[in-house]
């Protein structure tokens, strides 16, 4: 699904000009990841995106809109493909320990992966992470609704609660994690300790081990 454009950038009439917007949108990303906000320049942009100035001012009016368009767009396109995920596919072929690894891998790449760039984004455009929060937000609640499908596997008085305060509690691991100066578990590590936590507080047994191969959908397409 193409990206909504906000109403201050000057929507593309051709196709030629909609691929321009995207190798400048390309490029942009890229050089956050590998040079920060500092290092993203108008001049390495269209460098690297093998465009112009002019290409660029004609649809950005600087860095600073262009920061505006890409915080809006990125969670735009990541909320897409988890709403795309949770209405096309066949959730029933899981059982709640697939759920419950494939939850806390989402949770764990929503916060690594490339969330620190795109969270400074939020803060570039004075949002302070709004979208980022609003993204997991609402990763929070589709996760519920698919643990709350096996309800009956749930050993706690109130599913709902349990489901609610269990995915927040892994939350709070997986951000106290992500801070940690030195020592960081690896991924494979925090999904073992955190899949073990919340299967162990919804139904009383942490169960065997890992599953294996649960993959949700790709955060960042």
């Amino acid at each position: 699904m193409a990206a909504p454009i906000p109403a201050q950038i000057r929507p593309p009439k051709q196709s030629r000009s909609r691929r321009t917007l995207e190798r400048i949108v390309e490029a942009s990303l890229e050089l956050l990841a590998t040079e920060g906000l500092s290092g993203l320049t108008v001049h390495k942009v269209v460098a690297k995106a093998n465009s112009s100035i002019g290409s660029f001012y004609a649809r950005f009016d600087g860095k600073d809109e262009l920061l505006d368009y890409l915080g809006e767009r990125v969670w735009t396109e990541a909320l897409e493909r988890w709403e795309s995920a949770l209405q096309t596919r066949d959730w029933s072929t899981l059982d709640l320990a697939e759920v419950v690894e494939g939850a806390v891998g989402l949770l764990i790449d929503a916060q690594r992966s490339r969330s620190a760039y795109l969270k400074a984004l939020d803060w570039a455009s004075g949002r302070q992470s709004d979208a980022y929060e609003a993204f997991r937000n609402e990763l929070l609640l589709g996760l519920q609704i698919l643990i709350l499908q096996h309800r009956s596997e749930i050993a706690h008085d109130d599913p709902e609660l349990a489901a609610r305060l269990g995915l927040r509690g892994v939350l709070g691991v997986v951000d106290s994690e992500f801070r940690a100066t030195g020592g960081r578990l690896s991924r494979d590590v925090l999904i073992e300790e955190c899949r073990s936590m919340l299967m162990g507080y919804l139904t009383g047994d942490a169960g065997e081990g890992r599953t294996g191969g649960v993959d949700f959908f790709d955060v960042w397409g």
